[in-house]
């Protein structure tokens, strides 16, 4: 509802005017004020979309006020009401951007032809600032999506685009939605957006600003910041949130849906990092897959499973190969349209379609591809830009062409093994690296990789990794003065007993008397 002041010293002019806009135009909402000076004050407490100013009154005139106005109160519309129709006072009142300009006594038609008319402009303003909004959204949500594509923009460009649309940046954390859900039930609730978002601010206090869109009918993103953000509690929350109604009523059919919420950080720039990871824990939560292989579901993927299987039990590489081309293919062409789908493609194509193939049949052309996969996967799980991704995948694509199924690989030169003990290099200090947790990295049943891991190195996983730990130990026994228990907590041990056990049995020396030796021989060397 629209609000008009009349603003007139004569007492029955301005209630015979109220008057006529009550029956006549009762869309309005009107007040009163008796001159400039109280009118101008009622502008710091409440919104008013039009003035009726008169032009003859006491202290501050009509013109003088419309003039005001114009300076100080753009949005505000003028109609100037006066008892002079003398050109210079229609002039001043143009000059002072009046709407329009009416006589006393006023005449009903006019008068009402006149709100009219600024109801016009309002809603032509109404429609201009809508569009407006909706444009920055869109150019926002356009700029994110580049963003988490790889195709960084710089973090100050993005918080002047997140202030423009009411953001305030405080001392804050930020963290990322990603929800994935089936179109069905989905997407139809984005008309709902709005007043979703409305909800969820009330709902968590901490949440100081939002930002959400769909991506496309089966992708939603938020970005979310505020203080001590209860990350689950806030998934949990969208999650019911879009299996309701406009009611709030749960849809009947359950949906299948998955949410990711990341951890909270603290600067926009880790922004892609960020999000990327947030993917790729959605794709690898095993309990999850089958509900992302229903949403994803391909009939015709589905079809072709069946054979793909038959062939990688035939080592019939060129079936296989076909396959894996017209997915490539078809990859390309939806990444060239929607770049920030390429990220999920992967994962769905890999890890719930192609991996679980491969884990279901043991023949040298499932095993290479299970290691080139890895290999894939682990490189997907960094953050990069469109470009990065058709690199990583024509690589992939030119180890197929190079494959023989005959051929006499080079067991060093083995990716997921190199993968391993690269994850070992970098984490022996882990009291819990066993086996599982590495089999889960690169993507294979842990008694399969330890197979192979035996294979490829001729020992044992665990010899492997405790040999890694002991000569750790030795280079921390040589270089620093660290007792005995700290090394062995350093190096993955839970007690300095069971370590000067290992030790011994590797070197036939105590982790002390080797300390001894060492100093001894460096001490000669100085002399």
């Amino acid at each position: 509802m629209p609000n008009i002041m009349i603003i007139d010293d004569e007492v029955l002019i301005r209630k015979g005017i109220v008057s006529i806009i009550k029956r006549l135009a009762p869309q309005w909402q009107v007040s009163e004020s008796i001159d400039a000076v109280s009118a101008l004050e009622s502008l710091t407490n409440a919104h008013t979309d039009l003035m009726l100013i008169d032009i003859n009154m006491p202290g501050i005139d009509g013109l003088e006020l419309a003039k005001q106005l114009k300076l100080n109160y753009p949005h505000v519309l003028k109609i100037i009401l006066t008892g002079h129709d003398k050109f210079s006072y229609v002039q001043s009142a143009l000059r002072a951007d009046a709407l329009d300009y009416l006589l006393k006594p006023v005449i009903r038609e006019e008068l009402i032809g006149a709100l009219a008319k600024a109801e016009l402009v309002l809603e032509q303003r109404t429609q201009k600032m809508e569009q407006e909004a909706l444009t920055k959204q869109l150019y926002l949500e356009k700029v994110l999506v580049n963003h988490f594509s790889g195709e960084k923009m710089d973090e100050g460009a993005i918080e002047l685009l997140l202030t423009d649309l009411g953001w305030s940046f405080t001392d804050q954390a930020f963290s990322v939605l990603i929800l994935i859900g089936e179109q069905k039930g989905f997407y139809l609730n984005k008309h709902n957006l709005p007043q979703s978002i409305a909800l969820f601010k009330q709902q968590f206090e901490e949440v100081m600003n939002c930002f959400g869109f769909f991506v496309d009918p089966k992708h939603f993103i938020m970005l979310v910041s505020g203080n001590n953000l209860a990350t689950d509690k806030l998934g949990q929350w969208w999650s019911r949130r879009w299996q309701t109604d406009d009611n709030d009523r749960a849809i009947a059919t359950e949906l299948n849906f998955i949410v990711g919420v990341s951890a909270p950080f603290l600067a926009l720039s880790d922004l892609p990092e960020v999000y990327w990871k947030t993917v790729y824990e959605v794709f690898t939560i095993e309990m999850d897959q089958e509900k992302l292989y229903q949403i994803y579901r391909n009939r015709t993927w589905q079809e072709q499973q069946k054979k793909v299987g038959i062939a990688l039990e035939m080592n019939d590489f060129a079936a296989v190969q076909l396959f894996l081309s017209e997915w490539f293919k078809e990859l390309k062409q939806a990444a060239m349209m929607q770049p920030s789908m390429m990220l999920y493609q992967l994962f769905h194509f890999f890890l719930l379609i192609l991996v679980p193939l491969l884990n279901q049949v043991e023949s040298k052309l499932s095993l290479f591809l299970r290691q080139e996969i890895a290999y894939v996967l682990t490189k997907l799980s960094s953050p990069g830009s469109t470009v990065t991704f058709f690199s990583i995948m024509e690589k992939f694509e030119n180890s197929l062409q190079v494959f023989s199924p005959t051929r006499n690989e080079s067991l060093e030169q083995n990716k997921v093994i190199e993968i391993v003990k690269d994850y070992i290099s970098k984490n022996y200090g882990d009291k819990e690296l066993k086996l599982e947790a590495l089999s889960k990295i690169v993507h294979m049943n842990a008694n399969y990789l330890s197979d192979l891991f035996k294979e490829v190195t001729g020992e044992n996983y665990i010899d492997y990794l405790t040999l890694v730990r002991m000569n750790k130990a030795k280079k921390l026994l040589r270089e620093t003065h660290l007792k005995t228990y700290e090394i062995s907590e350093l190096i993955g041990y839970t007690t300095a007993k069971y370590f000067c056990t290992l030790f011994r049995r590797n070197f036939g020396i105590t982790p002390t008397d080797y300390r001894n030796r060492a100093e001894y021989h460096t001490e000669l060397e100085t002399i």
